[in-house]
């Protein structure tokens, strides 16, 4: 796999709270999702990356161990979390070395009794769950139906797989949640949004977010409408079964633009993430 070295690894990011951090050790993502990413789109404006295409092959950040090492000892007992991370996939399917390096990069981070959070679409793997339990493991999950998947999260894991995984880590103990962005409106795609709830009916937190960056959105009659009463029927079915809920709910729906910044220097988004 291709390499590229960074000057800085771990910043202070804005989601999470104080003592949030994040990191990002791999340019590029092989799921190639199609809603579009805004990883993406953000990594191509900042010419991080010259193209779609470019953006499927991952490269890793080949000192980010190194830069680990030299930044973690200033943020002992300054930071109350790392998130890998909010402009890639820490577990990138069917990219044992993208895996290989998140995981040396947990066990780093662990070992200065800071936890680490991970959102993924790909699968967890047992190594992982070996780690500290005071990890958090999280999943991308916005349907239940792979037609959807081949299309929109071509290189992604296959639902049963991601679910699986996740399910693992609850049983452990881990604290899971599932991040339900971008969820597309009927025009996109038709479902549910009960049978995606059910599928997952075992964590600890769901965040529901809307898909944005995608015009087709804004042709759905009454889109804002749909995101508010969708928020509504997750909020009341997370409280039913005694589950945190965040995103949108009934009087709440975010407008579709956010401030881009250097996806280098600071976070890619300012709400739940749509890898």
């Amino acid at each position: 796999m291709d390499t590229v070295t960074r000057k800085s690894l771990i910043y202070r990011t804005g989601i999470g709270g104080a003592g949030a951090y994040a990191a990002t050790h791999v340019v590029g993502c092989s799921h190639g999702c199609r809603f579009p990413c805004y990883a993406f789109l953000m990594m191509q404006r900042f010419g991080k990356v010259a193209s779609y295409e470019e953006w499927c092959q991952p490269r890793l950040v080949a000192n980010a161990l190194q830069l680990a090492q030299k930044e973690l000892p200033r943020l002992r007992g300054k930071a109350r979390s790392v998130h890998l991370s909010f402009a890639t996939d820490a577990f990138m399917y069917q990219q044992p070395e993208v895996s290989a390096l998140t995981l040396q990069l947990m066990r780093l981070i662990n070992s200065y009794d800071i936890p680490v959070h991970v959102l993924t679409k790909g699968a967890i793997p047992e190594e992982a769950l070996q780690l500290s339990h005071a990890n958090q493991f999280g999943i991308t999950l916005v349907s239940v139906d792979e037609d959807f998947r081949a299309r929109y999260e071509p290189g992604a894991a296959p639902y049963p797989e991601r679910i699986a995984g996740l399910r693992r880590a609850h049983g452990l103990g881990f604290h899971c949640f599932v991040n339900m962005e971008p969820y597309p409106t009927p025009n996109v795609w038709q479902q549910d949004v009960l049978r995606v709830l059910e599928a997952i009916d075992f964590v600890d937190e769901i965040r529901l977010g809307q898909l944005n960056y995608n015009d087709v959105v804004k042709q759905y009659p009454g889109w804002k409408a749909f995101y508010r009463k969708t928020g509504a029927v997750a909020r009341d079915w997370c409280t039913s079964h005694g589950i945190a809920y965040e995103g949108i709910a009934a009087a709440d729906v975010r407008g579709a633009s956010r401030t881009a910044t250097d996806p280098e220097e600071k976070d890619l988004f300012s709400a739940p993430l749509h890898l």
